[in-house]
């Protein structure tokens, strides 16, 4: 199994505590970034029904999982001023121990009868609150609606997409997000540590799986987003999640933790184990190229390359993985997957005028597996630009046996 010695027992791990991270200091830190991005943009207000922007506007977070998949709470942010938010019923007293202006939100989610005459009257009141806020003529931006609620907005003020402001605003991150990466990547080595220790020949992988989320709620963690667990055959090609199979010995054990952690930061980070301790050569050889691509990648990054820059400097994947090769090289990483992104030579165009810069936090992503091959490998670290070039966030090794030491 892996060397453990480069992993801090966990006595010393940095472990969340409410004291570390100034919470006022975030929020306002984040809301200034969104703010001026907004400005930049002449975009005088956003109306944010996504989780994770409202979250970075207003620093509330109510039962996102579900709030995802609803349009239960919303939130209007104008380039001035505070931020309205609109809760829903049941969790008004909890927003408003965070946020001055929080009102019942409408919905109509489940009265598909009744929902034109409800988003018509939901529209005009929103109107309203633009017009006081000096934004009634737009454009207003917007993250995701429903078909009802947009068609009640679209003719009464111009409609604009919100990423490229909300991109921007959250590419770079605040000192108090550094912070929490920073715990979050403590937590990350625990949580891959107590995985590795669980596997073991008759294990499942859901077995695994509720190891790995567990160990994130146990250490103030929120919740997983995936289920990205598997072994054997199983890991090839990439993106099966966990069943029923049983580990075997000799089987590769390959993990993404995909994990939201303390105050609701991505923990992202995959490594690829051994269950026994004689690997075949073929296992060896796959992992052996995804770490010289995972390290090389760690060690040709500088603040002031382009994108484009970056991926061709970065080790090339050898041509006989390529069809099975990851989705993108790079991805942000913040309140969820974020710009910048990043992609392997040949997939797809990588700006020339848009740059790598410090207090970005970045994921790199390598998988190398041959299509129709017995098992695949699947390495990602979680890192920070800084002005020295890449520091790792989550700093749990690599299997040494795997890599044939």
């Amino acid at each position: 199994m892996s060397d453990r010695a480069q992993v801090q027992p966990v006595s010393s791990l940095r472990v969340p505590n409410t004291s570390d991270i100034d919470i006022a200091a975030l929020r306002a830190e984040r809301l200034a970034r969104l703010q001026a991005a907004m400005r930049e943009r002449e975009v005088p207000a956003c109306l944010f029904f996504h989780p994770a922007n409202i979250r970075y506007a207003t620093g509330t977070s109510v039962m996102d999982v579900w709030a995802a998949e609803t349009f239960a709470r919303h939130c209007l942010v104008p380039a001035e001023g505070d931020p309205v938010l609109f809760e829903c019923h049941t969790s008004l007293d909890v927003s408003r121990r965070h946020l001055n202006d929080v009102r019942p939100a409408v919905t109509w989610q489940f009265m598909p009868d009744r929902a034109p005459e409800v988003t018509r009257a939901w529209a005009g009141d929103l109107m309203s609150l633009l017009r006081e806020l000096g934004a009634a003529n737009g454009p207003l931006g917007l993250d995701r609606l429903d078909t009802f609620g947009f068609l009640a907005l679209r003719d009464l003020v111009p409609l604009v997409d919100s990423s490229g402001i909300t991109m921007a605003a959250r590419d770079v991150k605040t000192p108090q997000e550094i912070e929490l990466l920073k715990i979050n990547g403590a937590i990350g080595d625990a949580i891959m540590r107590d995985f590795e220790d669980a596997i073991r020949p008759g294990i499942r992988e859901y077995e695994l799986l509720a190891t790995l989320a567990d160990s994130l709620i146990r250490q103030q963690g929120e919740y997983l987003f995936t289920r990205l667990v598997s072994s054997g055959r199983n890991t090839n090609p990439w993106g099966s999640e966990a069943r029923d199979k049983i580990v075997m010995p000799g089987d590769l054990v390959a993990v993404d933790t995909d994990a939201y952690g303390y105050e609701g930061y991505m923990i992202d980070v995959s490594r690829t184990f051994l269950c026994g301790d004689v690997p075949s050569a073929g296992q060896v050889e796959l992992y052996r190229v995804a770490h010289e691509i995972m390290v090389g990648m760690r060690e040709v990054l500088r603040p002031g390359m382009s994108y484009d820059e970056f991926a061709r400097a970065a080790p090339a994947l050898p041509a006989r993985f390529q069809p099975q090769q990851y989705e993108c090289m790079v991805h942000g990483a913040g309140l969820e997957d974020e710009s910048p992104t990043i992609y392997y030579p040949g997939q797809a165009p990588n700006p020339t005028d848009v740059h790598i810069v410090p207090d970005m936090a970045l994921c790199f992503e390598v998988y190398v597996g041959e299509v129709g091959g017995e098992y695949g490998v699947k390495l990602e670290d979680q890192v920070l630009v800084t002005e020295r070039g890449a520091e790792p966030l989550c700093t749990y090794p690599y299997d040494q046996t795997l890599l044939g030491l």
